[in-house]
């Protein structure tokens, strides 16, 4: 699952809690699926379906008791 680039969900006419929600729950999918025997951490951006609107971008990683993990960083949206 390491070739993964991106994750696509939700439309760019969805408001931000939507897509908030819809990004929780793709990257509860993606977390079940991630590979990290290449890296420790993969950053992937979550993109709207229709026109490609940046929602976020998700820090996947494993924390210290090495339980995978992730954040979501809003802070660089397009909407």
């Amino acid at each position: 699952m390491d070739k993964k680039t991106a994750i696509n969900c939700g439309f760019s006419t969805d408001g931000l809690k939507i897509l908030k929600q819809l990004c929780e729950v793709e990257a509860e999918k993606y977390l079940e699926k991630i590979d990290f025997s290449k890296n420790d951490t993969v950053l992937i951006p979550f993109w709207t379906t229709d026109i490609p609107e940046l929602i976020c971008v998700g820090k996947f990683y494993k924390n210290e008791e090495g339980v995978a993990t992730y954040t979501l960083d809003f802070s660089q949206t397009t909407l």
